[in-house]
């Protein structure tokens, strides 16, 4: 993770200048008509400020304020797991969830219209897990699956216990989880780590805890998947589709 190294060294304000609003629209090209400095527009002609005026200038502001261009303000890494993510390093955790409810869906009814049931392979067979059809999120997340039952069961067995949509709030805040659009899974939840079981505050020094293998990650990361294990505030059961993350402009340079 060789800007994971860079940034323990120099500290997260290396990063406050990454971002391309291009990468909304190479991450969503059938959803984002266009994305420049100043906006973003979808195709149904919803447009998004890239900026907004709410205050961001400590982290509990930019967690609960996030706008578009603070959502890409860490990159995303796809590398190793060998050094911990550095202090309130969370690529991909800064959500601007006006965005994410204009593409899933506005209110629980309306992701609910969206969702299908897809096969999970599990070591015995198989379950149904509901995921959005929105930007081809179920196809995606079944060819996962089917990636990951090649495995070997010492890896596979962490792909157990699978959970999907759920219209929630993340726990103690008032900002929907990435369960209410039927676009994250949850995997092994009784045996991966989870940042708030260590320290409840945000802006607490915590270490660093994972059993998920990378090979699973890289199977999701290869479909456009974000894991919760590269973040500061680690999660490591949690994965969630963000493809502007991955996209070529917003991909580290050489």
């Amino acid at each position: 993770m060789r800007f994971i190294q860079i940034l323990a060294l120099s500290g997260v304000a290396a990063a406050l200048a990454w971002g391309n609003p291009q990468c909304y629209l190479q991450g969503y090209g059938d959803l984002v008509a266009k994305a420049d400095n100043t906006s973003l527009t979808l195709k149904d002609g919803t447009v998004f400020p890239y900026h907004t005026d709410k205050p961001t200038a400590s982290w509990d502001d930019k967690i609960n304020n996030a706008d578009l261009s603070i959502q890409l303000s860490q990159p995303y890494d796809a590398g190793g797991f060998e050094t911990p993510p550095p202090y309130l390093f969370d690529p991909g955790r800064l959500r601007y969830q006006p965005f994410f409810q204009t593409l899933y869906g506005k209110n629980k009814a309306a992701v609910e219209k969206n969702l299908v049931m897809i096969q999970w392979p599990t070591l015995k067979g198989s379950v149904k897990l509901p995921v959005t059809k929105v930007a081809g999120v179920d196809k995606k997340l079944y060819a996962i699956g089917q990636e990951i039952a090649k495995l070997p069961k010492k890896e596979r067995i962490w792909a157990e216990g699978a959970t999907t949509y759920a219209y929630r709030v993340i726990k103690d805040t008032d900002r929907l989880s990435m369960h209410s659009f039927g676009i994250a899974i949850d995997l092994a939840p009784t045996k991966t780590q989870y940042w708030k079981d260590e320290a409840p505050s945000e802006t607490a020094h915590i270490g660093y805890h994972n059993t998920m293998p990378l090979s699973i990650v890289r199977i999701f990361e290869k479909h456009g998947f974000i894991w919760g294990g590269r973040w500061y505030h680690y999660d490591t059961m949690h994965f969630e589709y963000r493809p502007e993350l991955f996209a070529p402009a917003c991909r580290m340079q050489e």
